[in-house]
């Protein structure tokens, strides 16, 4: 079955690199593979992506030997198992405030002893052509990694319960939504945010587990191209 680059960065210590994107583009994809991404990153929440999307790009990632991981919209056991059977290897549970969401995200992502997914026959099992069902399923297992994203006050105080959640391979924050449910709407570095922020990250690192940062490095093509383009356009512009 394919392995999650994430995983094996993960497990020598160092930290994978990826590519993120909002909006389906094979010919993307296909060119960022060609670069050596280890990963390359679907956000579906706020992206407009439809499972036939989804499907395509893990097609695309895999011929590159890149890792799949999506941001999904929410943590519904039956939209994360859509996404896993699409060929996903990587979850990014939203909104998490409290160990109930935690639990439910853990369990709908791996397959038991460990959680509780459904199994199928799908893509994302290679059809059912390569490995029996428990050796495939115990490998899945561990090569699936689990991110969960702390947006609201309650995720800040309730972090605690949720680091007891088994399952759980790294923590970020929504930092947007976090300074909204915090009472500073669009000011993501109040003060106030930034201490949130920085009092999780030294919870998490004191419970012996993992920030995002820790694991992982990615470029954001919404947040990264519109500024270059906008400058050239002004070079251009005021050279022209």
């Amino acid at each position: 079955m394919r392995k999650s680059n994430i995983r094996a960065k993960m497990t020598a210590g160092e930290k994978a690199i990826g590519f993120g994107i909002t909006f389906p583009s094979v010919e993307m994809f296909d060119i960022v593979g060609h670069l050596g991404f280890d990963y390359a990153h679907l956000d579906a929440e706020h992206g407009v992506f439809d499972f036939g999307d989804v499907e395509d790009m893990c097609r695309i990632a895999d011929m590159h030997n890149m890792t799949c991981t999506a941001r999904i919209p929410n943590i519904d056991t039956s939209t994360i198992l859509r996404f896993l059977d699409r060929g996903i290897m990587g979850i990014l549970a939203p909104h998490i405030s409290n160990r109930d969401e935690a639990e439910q995200a853990a369990k709908a992502s791996r397959y038991g002893p460990e959680g509780e997914r459904s199994f199928g026959t799908g893509r994302g099992r290679d059809y059912g052509l390569r490995k029996p069902p428990a050796e495939y399923m115990a490998e899945f297992n561990h090569e699936m990694v689990l991110g969960v994203q702390i947006e609201t006050a309650e995720g800040v105080e309730k972090i605690d319960e949720i680091l007891e959640v088994d399952g759980i391979d790294y923590i970020t924050f929504g930092p947007a939504d976090l300074a909204q449910s915090l009472g500073h709407p669009g000011d993501a570095g109040h003060a106030d945010v930034k201490a949130a922020m920085a009092g999780v990250t030294q919870r998490v690192h004191d419970a012996g587990r993992l920030m995002s940062e820790d694991v992982m490095e990615s470029m954001n093509f919404v947040m990264w191209m519109p500024p270059l383009l906008k400058q050239w356009l002004e070079n251009a512009r005021s050279s022209g």
